[in-house]
């Protein structure tokens, strides 16, 4: 549902050109020196041309796991042409109801969308 409400407020913001959805992973190295992977939800592009790779997460489990930690080393093998810069999105900062009511203004100004997800 996170991912659901994130998009919905995404594609009401008339400064953002394309959202990628479930981009190509990209691998990295831990801290401990493992190898492993990470795919982004999104890379949203603006209409200026910027790129930002989004991770969303539960906030419990972003301090649980030391998700941000993580997603530094995830940012510093992030290849330039991916992404400008990365983003954490949590919980606490997608609004239930700011949600539902861009998932409503986006039923109503763009029905194929609606339609294709239907």
């Amino acid at each position: 549902m996170l991912e659901y409400r994130f998009l919905c407020m995404t594609l009401v913001r008339p400064d953002i050109h394309d959202i990628l959805e479930q981009p190509p992973a990209i691998h990295y190295r831990r801290g401990d020196g493992s190898d492993a992977s990470h795919v982004f939800d999104f890379v949203v592009t603006l209409s200026s041309g910027e790129r930002i790779a989004i991770a969303i997460k539960p906030a419990d489990r972003v301090v649980q796991r030391d998700f941000v930690t993580e997603l530094g080393c995830v940012a510093a093998a992030m290849p330039k042409h991916f992404a400008h810069r990365v983003k954490l999105i949590t919980d606490e900062q997608l609004n239930r109801r700011a949600a539902a009511e861009a998932a409503r203004l986006v039923m109503r100004s763009r029905p194929q969308l609606t339609e294709v997800a239907a």
